[in-house]
């Protein structure tokens, strides 16, 4: 008799797309999913998976640009977070179609975090869109997502790589995906420039020069506050030093939580340069993680028995 796989798709922002190439492969190799559970952008891939149309939204993925990025972000200070994602949870709403967890041909689980108590949340019921709205919402960078009574941020904080839930859940064997174990802190901090000495007309035009420029970052659009600052590298700053700190935690907790439910399988990218937003280098990702998955998959058969 088959034993059932789970599989545990980490947290690890635009490296989680590597999660469409594990499935591909599994998929290829005629290996079944029969339960599946992810983190931050492991629930974003999961959920899709759970769907039924994981090769749709890889080519989706694959034809992302930096311009369909920035579209989908949208900016605000101050907040709870630089992005509240309306933009983005609008598009992957439309994707979803509304459907509920529980109506789901294979069983899905994504995990969250309560903020206030720091308990983890896990949905196995309602809609998709709720669920993985709340499980990505990494803190300081997307808002929190307020639902019946709570606020809740990304599952990674509590459970980046859930082995144990997919267990829980009925597998008997566990392939994780651990998008953090590579990853290394690669923030290069913009360079601000020497102040220059002005006098009379000169320093009055700066000043006025620098208030508007505050007042475009208030309330213009994100093109408006991108082209203020100049460059890519220099807007991403703050949201990579974000990201590694979120990194390094979660990397400590992915090491705790291994020696008590130890995965039977783990799949590690190699995609330590990727950073918070490089969600247009999908097509490295899918790659990498299909390649080295297919290197396992007559182990994990072996298995499976």
């Amino acid at each position: 008799m088959r034993k059932k796989l789970g599989v545990a798709l980490g947290s690890g922002s635009a490296r989680g797309w590597s999660h469409i190439g594990v499935l591909n492969a599994l998929a290829e190799a005629g290996i079944t999913v029969d339960y599946i559970a992810g983190t931050s952008i492991g629930s974003v891939v999961g959920a899709v998976f759970s769907i039924g149309d994981i090769r749709g939204f890889e080519r989706f993925v694959r034809g992302i640009d930096w311009k369909g990025i920035v579209s989908l972000i949208d900016v605000t200070f101050p907040g709870s977070g630089l992005i509240p994602g309306k933009r983005l949870f609008r598009m992957l709403s439309e994707y979803y179609r509304d459907v509920k967890i529980e109506n789901l041909p294979v069983p899905y689980c994504a995990v969250a975090a309560d903020v206030e108590t720091g308990e983890e949340v896990r949905f196995t019921s309602g809609r998709i869109i709720d669920a993985v709205r709340a499980s990505v919402s990494i803190p300081g960078i997307f808002t929190p997502f307020r639902y019946e009574g709570r606020i809740l941020v990304d599952g990674g904080i509590v459970n980046p790589v859930p082995v144990d839930i997919v267990r829980e859940m009925g597998a008997d064997v566990v392939l994780a995906v651990d998008l953090n174990s590579c990853k290394t802190a690669s923030v290069t901090p913009a360079p601000v420039p020497e102040p220059e000495m002005k006098t009379g007309e000169e320093r009055e035009s700066r000043i006025l020069h620098m208030l508007e420029e505050k007042y475009k970052e208030i309330t213009g659009t994100i093109k408006t506050k991108i082209d203020s600052i100049r460059s890519r590298e220099h807007f991403l700053n703050i949201l990579e030093i974000l990201d590694n700190s979120a990194n390094i935690v979660q990397r400590s907790i992915t090491e705790n939580q291994f020696k008590l439910s130890r995965p039977d399988l783990i799949i590690e990218p190699r995609l330590g340069d990727f950073r918070l937003l490089d969600f247009d280098r999908g097509d490295e990702a899918i790659d990498e993680g299909y390649s080295l998955t297919c290197l396992k998959t007559d182990t994990l058969k072996d298995m499976l028995g």
